[in-house]
This record gives C-alpha cells, sequence and structure tokens, in this order.
C-alpha cells in the first residue's frame, strides 16, 4: 500500500472518531438544556410591573395544565443584577392558566423582574 493510502484511510478513521464524539457532545448538550431550562408545558411570563423603593408590583402569567401543582420564583433585580426580592408563587393542581398581581417586597428599589425556576411538584 502506498503511504497516500495509509494517510487516507488514517484520516478518514480521524474524522469519524471527531465526528462521533461531536454528535456524542451535541446530544449530552440538547438533553442538558431540555432539562435546565424549565419544565416542559408550564411558560411564565411577566406581563407588567411598577416599582416602589421598598416592593415592585408584579403582574404576571402562568400557563399550565390543570392537573400539575406548579411553583415559581418571582425574583426582583436591582441596576447592578443583584437580587434585591424573592418570593416563590405556586399555582395549585386543578387551576389552569393564571394572570395574577403581586406584590414582592425588596430590600432595595427594583430595576427589573423575574419569574423563574418553574417546576412541578
Amino acid at each position: 500500500m502506498s503511504p497516500t493510502g495509509t494517510t487516507t484511510t488514517r484520516n478518514r478513521v480521524a474524522y469519524a472518531v471527531i465526528g462521533v464524539f461531536v454528535a456524542i457532545c451535541a446530544a449530552g448538550w440538547a438533553i442538558i438544556m431540555a432539562h435546565t431550562e424549565g419544565t416542559p408545558g408550564i411558560t411564565p411570563q411577566i406581563v407588567s410591573w411598577q416599582a416602589a423603593d421598598r416592593s415592585v408590583r408584579v403582574h404576571y402569567q402562568i400557563a399550565k395544565s390543570k392537573g400539575d401543582n406548579v411553583r415559581c420564583a418571582l425574583i426582583a433585580y436591582d441596576t447592578d443584577h443583584a437580587e434585591v426580592g424573592r418570593m416563590e408563587v405556586t399555582v395549585p393542581t386543578g387551576t389552569g392558566d393564571v394572570d395574577r398581581h403581586q406584590q414582592l417586597p425588596t430590600t432595595s428599589k427594583a430595576n427589573a423582574v423575574d419569574v423563574q425556576g418553574c417546576r412541578t411538584g
């Protein structure tokens, strides 16, 4: 066999090994992201919010199936992205989509609000 034939075979094997490795990494990444991005079937959303010096009034919606008991965290942040308020809200079993207003106490004036970490249970 010529040196060129051996090199070509080695290159093909190397590319195949790299391709399999990349495919495994991509599949693993997809699985991890699917589990960390929240529970499928639960869609939280901030509609609006109004900040005061020591609290923020949050209008939020959570879409879910009626058979799930869902808990989410309302979180307020200041201008430095530091957390200044947190509250867990629950949407009980038997309740479908909700549209709520909540007063969230804060340690200082909030600059942003988010609803995160929604999970069943």
